[in-house]
């Protein structure tokens, strides 16, 4: 239960210094984007690997108070989905600096994969209040180790 408190702890810490980081980001990709394209390559792998640290953080803190090995199993399925739309992310916009073809391909199917993200959520969502009806939600999670 100790590892769970310091996750929390570290992602309220993550949240609380999430506005500053996110105007740097945002500052540096609009330059990016504007002034030297080359990158926007680091930036959407520094984006993916947040996106797969707060995804391992979700899964770990989850883990913990999922009981049933069918609710630890569609986590699990939930953080390989988190790994995929990172890498599509990161890999459709290296794609999409160096060849445009390649990169408008990869980002269709990234595109897809968060078209399909909310009923993606829902249904796992569903599947573990099947498995375990009193399981709460991460924010729920959150909110009350915090």
């Amino acid at each position: 239960m100790e590892q769970v408190q310091r996750n929390v702890r570290q992602i309220i810490q993550i949240r609380r210094y999430g506005a500053p980081a996110l105007i740097v980001y945002f500052a540096a990709f609009l330059y990016a984007l504007f002034v030297e394209w080359m990158w926007l390559i680091p930036l959407m792998w520094i984006l993916a690997m947040f996106l797969i640290f707060m995804g391992t953080n979700e899964y770990r803190i989850m883990r913990h108070v999922a009981t049933n090995p069918q609710a630890i199993k569609w986590l699990r399925i939930q953080y390989a989905m988190t790994w995929l739309e990172a890498l599509l992310l990161a890999v459709s916009m290296t794609a999409l600096v160096l060849d445009q073809t390649i990169g408008l391909l990869i980002g269709v199917l990234f595109a897809v994969m968060r078209f399909t993200d909310s009923y993606r959520d829902h249904l796992i969502t569903m599947k573990l209040k099947v498995v375990e009806p009193d399981i709460p939600t991460y924010e729920q999670l959150i909110e009350r180790m915090s």
